[in-house]
């Protein structure tokens, strides 16, 4: 991925050129960048009105067990820092870079100075230092020379410099939201034109003349792939497929329906035949190590009705960059758990940028979850959440949540911290 600096809009480029992004990679939310508003606010004093502007965050693994949450920033045409979120605070953090730090200095926030030469004001990097604790929290913007840098507080009470740069970041031009797609625009057509060819292929190599299926969840993956699969076959041939688990957010279900209205599209609505509620207090909580949920209330349904219907193949949105299972999960196979079926990935190289971008060329609306802080909008509980996604669909849908949480047996404490363990 690249940064077009006069149009201060990110630009996804598969020849590698500018930055390296080996993990799935995004358009920061609304939510997102209001956890990064709040933090520049709260250490340093100064209003970043980013709500306008293009963040990118690029997903990064927790190098501690209190992390849930960790990307990279990305925007400005520069490497702004990690945002992070503790779950032992529950609270977020951004771990600025020199950029950053340049930046808000640009914008009014205050500065320490380190009385060091330009010659060691280079190898600050890493290395600690007194500053005084009444001015400064637990971050500090410093500056040494022509360097201007990020500290974070140490137990000992020292700062530790975390990183430096020259000075001249600045804010960039307002961005205009029309640029973001003319600037990506060849590389969008030409995956979108490889996936609805590989559709097609698909779809005539197994004979499937009649409807094809296409796992809907109300996510951005599976909606940008049913959209292709209308402009690849036409919409009297694609259904769309959704497992109602019994733990559906709403508004994801009102989503779907939605959707498939706007495609033309006739959305097939399972329902699985296990009350959720009654499935915990036999069997447990679910877990990462046992997703008994996934096989009980979501596949048994799907492998019934791909039975009954005959089908050799369907559609699924899912992609390598969202974990390494799914890396290593070949564009064709079959689903181990619907044995006779192929499943075919068309978006399987895709990051999630680009289908936040094909969503917007074709203006098709995100499913309202996200701006909502919410990545998992399929089910209310899920262990493949984040511990700040599980506070957050607590609140939205409590008395859910709480019959979930006395089915398993957990106090408030152990569900919310999410310390579950299947039986």
């Amino acid at each position: 991925m690249r940064w077009d600096l006069k149009e201060n809009v990110p630009v996804v480029s598969p020849s590698g050129e500018g930055w390296v992004l080996r993990n799935d990679f995004w358009l920061m939310s609304s939510w997102e960048k209001m956890r990064v508003e709040e933090f520049i606010q709260k250490f340093f004093g100064v209003k970043a009105s980013l709500g306008s502007r293009f963040l990118v965050a690029h997903k990064m693994p927790s190098w501690e067990p209190g992390i849930d949450y960790a990307s990279e920033i990305y925007g400005e045409g520069a490497k702004l820092g990690l945002l992070i979120h503790r779950v032992d605070k529950d609270a977020w953090a951004v771990e600025g870079t020199g950029a950053l730090a340049s930046i808000l200095e640009g914008i009014g926030a205050a500065v320490n100075e380190i009385r060091e030469s330009e010659a060691v004001s280079r190898r600050l990097k890493g290395k600690k230092i007194k500053i005084d604790t009444g001015k400064c929290a637990d971050y500090c913007l410093v500056k040494a020379g022509d360097y201007v840098g990020f500290a974070k507080k140490t137990a000992d009470n020292s700062y530790k410099i975390k990183d430096l740069a020259r000075k001249g970041f600045r804010l960039l031009g307002e961005p205009a939201p029309s640029s973001l797609l003319n600037n990506n625009i060849d590389v969008l057509g030409k995956m979108a034109d490889e996936a609805k060819s590989f559709i097609r292929k698909v779809v005539e190599k197994y004979g499937q003349n009649n409807e094809v299926p296409v796992a809907y969840s109300g996510g951005a993956d599976s909606t940008a792939l049913l959209s292709l699969a209308v402009e690849a076959l036409g919409r009297e041939r694609v259904i769309a497929v959704y497992t109602d688990t019994g733990m559906e957010f709403p508004e994801t279900i009102a989503y779907a329906e939605s959707v498939a209205a706007r495609l033309g599209v006739r959305l097939v609505v399972l329902k699985s035949n296990y009350d959720p509620i009654s499935e915990i207090r036999r069997r447990g909580i679910m877990s990462v190590e046992n997703r008994w949920c996934t096989r009980l209330l979501k596949l048994e349904a799907l492998k019934k009705f791909y039975r009954e219907g005959g089908y050799r193949v369907y559609l699924d949105g899912a992609r390598a960059y969202e974990s390494s299972l799914r890396e290593k999960t070949p564009r064709l196979s079959e689903n181990p758990y619907i044995k006779g079926v192929t499943r075919a990935l068309p978006i399987r190289d895709w990051p999630r940028l680009l289908v936040q971008l094909y969503l917007m060329w074709r203006g098709i609306p995100p499913n309202p979850l996200y701006d909502e802080g919410l990545t998992r909008i399929g089910c209310m509980v899920c262990p493949a959440m984040m511990n700040y996604e599980l506070r957050l669909s607590y609140a939205r849908n409590r008395s859910f949540h709480e019959a979930v949480m006395n089915s398993a047996g957990l106090s408030p404490e152990e569900y919310l911290s999410m310390r579950w363990k299947g039986r």
